[in-house]
């Protein structure tokens, strides 16, 4: 007697249909070279994962080094910019350091004075408007670069945050030394 199994257990059920040739089955034999062979023909979907892999690994590659570029301008005080002048003629970096009483002057483009710390000055020519706190003894931070014995500016940040003096206790005592002196002499 030939029964169909799926015929048997429910006659009404969509895969109650009869085979009808043995192509049509479910196949349960063991994978074979063969089937092998045949997904080895089929290497660009690893290419694709592998490729947009590396494009995404690129892209970040990219935002970091971008990123780094921009927050990598350097940080010295006067005395170590001044000691690295001929080093750093034409390269953008930042200074700190204390505005010299009796040394601002307003020009056209905004304002030139000389900027000390730890017994070395430079002179500073800054294009736009200072901030507000800025003047005599206050503790600036410049970004710019040097051109020829000056320093053009063209950022002034006046230094009062707490992180900054958490930070940097060294920088703050001889900043403050610095200040002190000025005002004395």
């Amino acid at each position: 007697m030939d029964v169909n199994p799926s015929v048997a257990d429910d006659p009404e059920s969509p895969d109650a249909a009869e085979v009808t040739s043995a192509s049509e089955r479910l196949d349960l034999r063991p994978r074979t070279a063969q089937h092998a062979a045949d997904r080895s023909r089929r290497p660009w979907r690893a290419g694709l994962a592998v490729g947009a892999l590396v494009l995404v690994v690129g892209a970040l590659v990219a935002v970091l080094v971008t990123g780094l570029r921009d927050a990598s301008t350097f940080f010295y005080n006067v005395d170590e910019a001044a000691a690295r002048q001929d080093d750093l003629t034409g390269e953008r970096f930042r200074m700190q350091g204390n505005v010299v009483p009796g040394s601002v002057t307003t020009t056209e483009d905004g304002v030139s004075f000389v900027i000390t710390y730890a017994g070395a000055e430079v002179p500073a020519d800054h294009v736009g408007d200072p901030p507000e706190l800025f003047g005599p003894q206050i503790p600036v931070v410049l970004e710019g670069t040097f051109e020829g014995d000056r320093f053009a500016s063209d950022e002034i940040l006046i230094r009062h945050d707490n992180t900054y003096d958490e930070a940097n206790p060294d920088r703050i005592q001889q900043a403050e030394q610095d200040a002190q002196q000025g005002a004395a002499g």
